[in-house]
């Protein structure tokens, strides 16, 4: 579902959600730990950041963030007074960040978190969008801006907004832009465009439901300078404007719209938000290894030596 809302005053923000209502559950337990990949024992000190999504009303998703870390044991518990979906960023020192999406459907859920031991020295960047920075400068958002001066002729122009990822930044400079959105005024067709040396790679829905953990791995070929958005794209990859270095674009289901005044000028803005990955390190410049959440219990086989454990760490709702 999609509506528009406009309104100019003294200042107006106004964002579109294309979401239907979701079956919630209500006082939401999460607890677990935190575990290495490769040896299964659990990692302490582990940062958890999860936004749980709810319905705030009947067609717009809101959304509240929490924090926690784990204990000496690996262990971690977080709650919710409602939701239906959790997205998770773990990190922790020496191992790669970890990024999971998991549908909530009962009060009391129990998880392992998996995280993989970092293989190399650059660490893989992972950004992932909360409502806190939702409408910060920073949060990444490819968008066109169609900026109507008031006064005499009430002139418009278009402004292209695309993301650097090699600095981490949204750019109006298209020369230093990787990627950035162009919309066809008159049937709405979204095209993703590239610089001269990178391009757009697109990884669809039915071939692959769980983009972020199932294709760790970018192509070296195939990409393509420009992609008419269909809507059945579960994510992209991005070769940047060197020619080099590769990002993994993973965008939300929903697109924003905005509507708002600056002076004398009214500013509409419409685009995509996202989540995405980027790879630093050249010898692995292909590879995006993140780690998923997978239901289980806690191992207790290789803790039976340690001393009586203590509630872990969580935070308040």
């Amino acid at each position: 579902m999609r509506r528009r809302l406009t309104e100019i005053g003294i200042f107006v923000l106004v964002v579109l959600f294309t979401m239907g209502c979701a079956r919630e559950v209500y006082n939401i337990t999460w607890t677990g730990v935190v575990a290495n990949t490769e040896t299964k024992l659990p990692v302490s000190y582990a940062q958890i950041w999860a936004t749980c999504s709810f319905q705030q009303n009947i067609d717009e998703t809101g959304e509240v963030q929490k924090y926690a870390l784990s204990d000496e044991y690996g262990r971690f518990k977080l709650s919710f007074s409602r939701g239906f979906g959790l997205k998770v960023n773990t990190s922790a020192s020496g191992f790669l960040s970890g990024l999971d999406y998991k549908v909530v459907k009962k009060s009391a859920l129990i998880d392992t978190i998996f995280i993989s031991p970092q293989p190399f020295n650059a660490s893989l960047v992972v950004r992932v969008q909360n409502n806190r920075d939702y409408f910060s400068p920073r949060a990444p958002f490819i968008r066109q801006s169609i900026v109507q001066t008031e006064g005499k002729g009430d002139r418009k122009s278009i402004v292209y907004w695309g993301y650097d990822f090699l600095n981490g930044t949204n750019t109006n400079n298209l020369d230093s832009a990787d990627v950035w959105l162009e919309i066809n005024q008159s049937n709405d067709q979204m095209v993703l465009k590239s610089s001269q040396k990178g391009g757009v790679f697109a990884v669809f829905k039915p071939e692959h439901s769980d983009f972020i953990t199932q294709v760790t791995r970018a192509p070296e070929t195939g990409y393509a300078r420009n992609h008419i958005m269909t809507g059945t794209e579960a994510g992209f990859f991005v070769l940047c404007r060197n020619g080099t270095h590769v990002a993994k674009l993973i965008p939300q289901e929903r697109i924003c719209e905005i509507t708002y005044r600056e002076k004398n000028q009214i500013i509409s803005e419409k685009g995509i938000r996202f989540d995405y990955l980027f790879q630093p390190d050249l010898e692995n410049r292909l590879f995006f290894p993140v780690s998923a959440s997978a239901p289980a219990t806690f191992p207790t086989r290789n803790l039976d030596h340690l001393l009586k454990i203590q509630s872990p760490k969580s935070s308040t709702e």
